[in-house]
């Protein structure tokens, strides 16, 4: 019985972590102490929130989990890839504790509601909580209504927006046809220009990028109101080759063909005292759900994009007329399924040198080809490589990213012991081996317990990672958790009836 224990012991999860954590070349406990400890992190307080008389650990770092017992912490000011197979355990066991842990303002994003509906009533706590859904995917009712137009007064913002929106469209993640999303980007920022000097909003937008005939009509705002030469640039491309105009027209189009579905020109139209303010948002821990999709009907991933680019932007300008040029009450990004919803352009920058303005960055990947197909293969490899901390669960199957990992981890020695015999006796052979601190199968092997951290100069380090559920106020995050889902019932169901309220009536008319 003993025998088949421990055979059964020696192929399960226990044992092959037990293995891992004592192997040569990963960080042993005096490492963790010396660099990545909560001690470590207070210690960069003065330097990265210097108004603060007494800080803490989780407000100058993020807790990424715990090894040798002992919580390990990366800087605030370090971007972050958290890169996991799909049900590999990343919002239960990562991106939900760094929410609900967060001091400062916070901007979340998600195809789907799991991470709200676990820290929406949380973070409500702390500041105040905002969701822009105009895809309805969310189930809260008092989602946030924020207008395309609003700041385009200033042409600067104004061709920032265009190209944001954009972006986030098949033409503008397309790699072949830029010239094209030029021209496009170009078109909207005039349109959004227009639509801003004239007090307009959404519904001129939509009418206006709908058709180049229509559009016409910002043409005259902008000789009367506009930036000088936008307006006769505008009417050169209305105005000129005709073949032209469609594929320059293509790309405007199918920008803002979302704002044709009535909920979604609805949560771009903000009533009187309904605007967003990002500067009001940077001043507390409040917080900005962004929840939506990037493709197919009604995508609004380049809407998304252009709201935080728009916040960014605004952190950006206020860290430069601050001391040290850094915001003292950090920004934090926490992008998770950011490659399915938009391909926001800043990204690659902001991974680069965000952290050193006091923005911090966290980028949630299912694989690093997630990255290479929303952006390039070229600004996926700045991503991965600005990041300062990268943790990587298990389940990928990427042989080659695997195998870029391995190396990144580098080497350790193993002695092997062998013995010969002959008729005048035996010889011992003693020869050292360099092999893999872990190998490309090991690292796909990780359980969803544990994860690895390769972070700045250091040596690896295995991790433990523990649920939200093992938090020491899990009660009150589950009670709230509950709650938020409660009312998200009551939501979805009264859309499902409505939507089905809509089918009969069409079919009675029919």
């Amino acid at each position: 019985m003993a025998a088949v224990w421990w055979l059964r012991f020696r192929q399960s999860d226990r044992h092959f972590i037990h293995e891992l954590r004592g192997r040569e070349g990963l960080a042993k406990p005096g490492e963790i102490r010396k660099h990545t400890s909560a001690g470590t992190a207070v210690r960069r307080a003065k330097a990265l929130r210097p108004s603060l008389s007494s800080p803490t650990a989780p407000a100058v770092g993020w807790k990424v989990g715990q090894a040798h017992r002992q919580d390990v912490y990366v800087s605030i000011e370090d971007s972050i890839v958290v890169e996991g197979a799909p049900r590999s355990g990343k919002g239960y066991r990562f991106i939900i504790n760094a929410i609900l842990d967060w001091c400062g303002p916070l901007i979340t994003t998600s195809t789907r509601n799991d991470n709200l509906s676990a820290t929406m009533r949380e973070r409500a706590r702390v500041g105040e909580v905002t969701v822009f859904d105009p895809q309805e995917l969310s189930g809260v009712r008092s989602s946030l209504r924020i207008s395309p137009v609003t700041g385009c007064e200033d042409p600067l913002v104004a061709d920032q927006r265009g190209q944001a929106i954009v972006a986030g469209t098949a033409l503008g993640a397309s790699k072949t046809n830029q010239e094209w999303a030029h021209v496009a980007s170009s078109v909207l920022s005039r349109l959004l220009h227009a639509a801003a000097v004239s007090g307009r909003g959404a519904d001129a937008l939509a009418r206006w990028g709908s058709n180049p005939r229509l559009a016409l009509e910002a043409v005259s705002v902008l000789s009367n109101q506009g930036t000088p030469g936008w307006a006769e640039d505008l009417d050169a491309i209305i105005n000129g080759d005709e073949k032209l105009l469609a594929s320059s027209w293509f790309g405007v189009s199918g920008a803002i063909r979302p704002l044709a579905i009535p909920a979604i020109r609805k949560a771009m139209t903000p009533g009187p005292g309904e605007q967003f303010d990002p500067d009001q948002f940077l001043t507390g821990s409040n917080s900005l759900y962004l929840v939506g999709t990037g493709a197919g009907a009604g995508s609004v991933g380049g809407f998304l994009g252009a709201v935080l680019d728009d916040i960014v932007e605004t952190a950006r300008r206020k860290a430069l007329a601050s001391p040290g040029s850094r915001l003292d009450l950090p920004l934090a990004l926490i992008l998770d399924e950011i490659a399915n919803m938009f391909s926001w352009p800043a990204l690659p920058r902001i991974m680069a040198d965000g952290g050193g303005i006091g923005i911090s960055t966290i980028v949630v990947l299912q694989a690093l080809s997630q990255a290479e197909t929303a952006w390039s293969r070229a600004e996926a490899d700045t991503i991965w490589s600005a990041a300062t901390a990268k943790l990587v669960l298990g389940g990928a199957s990427d042989v080659d990213h695997l195998r870029d990992l391995e190396s990144l981890l580098g080497n350790r020695r193993i002695r092997n012991t062998g013995h010969s015999y002959n008729e005048t006796g035996s010889s011992t052979n003693i020869h050292d081996e360099k092999v893999p601190v872990m190998s490309l199968d090991e690292i796909r092997r990780m359980p969803e317990t544990v994860g690895l951290l390769a972070y700045r100069t250091r040596r690896g380090i295995l991790l433990d990672l523990r649920g939200w559920t093992d938090r020491h106020d899990a009660r009150r995050v589950k009670s709230g958790k509950k709650a938020t889902e409660t009312d998200q019932q009551l939501v979805f169901a009264e859309q499902y009836q409505a939507a089905l309220d809509r089918r009969r009536a069409a079919g009675e008319r029919n």
